[in-house]
């Protein structure tokens, strides 16, 4: 019996340290049935918009964000995420992307051979705030988090107000980079417990109390 209950504990301690009710979703989108020729995707609070040469041809693929390779830099951003200083002063202190991304042969079968890169970018300087780097070629969908923490940013409100979700291929080679089930939101980085690890810790607390009584 007691070891049963330590499993339980450790069950409701798990959910405890995982489980995160508030979060401010500013974008979310599968890119599923939008046309090849879109420019701009409304996800909400924010609009994911192309420039560089994608914007000639609109930024959707195979239902999937498309960076259109063959110039040196094609690429597509969200223009700066508005409300990221509301949201630090309710404790949502980390800005997270997460999604999937892949790389793509040029049409002409030339094998993907350049860089790509998703980042945290500052939308007047352009530098980023955080990164990944995709410089190898990948045929299968990976996903990816990528976190910003804002409380370094709490007294710079120039900064945090500047910055921007940024996709970019460079270089001249041809081939495309994808990204899919895109999510940009912010969180706490201290989870609070969830109303299921609650009961949880109430239901542990009765069984306690029912040994206790019968020792």
């Amino acid at each position: 019996m007691k070891k049963a209950i330590m499993s339980l504990a450790v069950a409701f301690a798990g959910l405890f340290a995982t489980t995160n009710a508030n979060a401010t979703v500013y974008f979310q989108s599968n890119f599923d049935g939008l046309a090849p020729s879109t420019k701009v995707i409304n996800g909400g609070l924010l609009s994911l918009g192309a420039y560089g040469e994608p914007a000639n041809w609109g930024i959707v693929r195979d239902n999937a964000l498309t960076i259109y390779g063959g110039q040196q830099f094609n690429g597509a951003n969200s223009g700066n995420i508005s409300g990221l200083s509301a949201d630090l002063a309710n404790g949502l202190n980390l800005l997270r992307m997460t999604g999937q991304y892949k790389t793509f042969a040029a049409y002409d079968g030339t094998p993907w051979n350049r860089a790509a890169e998703i980042g945290f970018q500052n939308t007047s300087w352009y530098f980023n705030y955080n990164s990944i780097a995709i410089t190898n070629p990948t045929s299968d969908w990976v996903d990816f988090t990528l976190d910003l923490d804002l409380s370094g940013l709490a007294t710079d409100v120039a900064h945090i107000n500047m910055i921007q979700a940024n996709f970019f291929v460079g270089g001249n080679a041809p081939g495309d980079f994808h990204v899919d089930n895109l999510k940009i939101e912010t969180v706490s980085s201290i989870p609070e417990p969830s109303v299921a690890s609650l009961l949880g810790f109430g239901a542990l607390g009765l069984v306690a109390t029912r040994l206790r009584r019968r020792s």
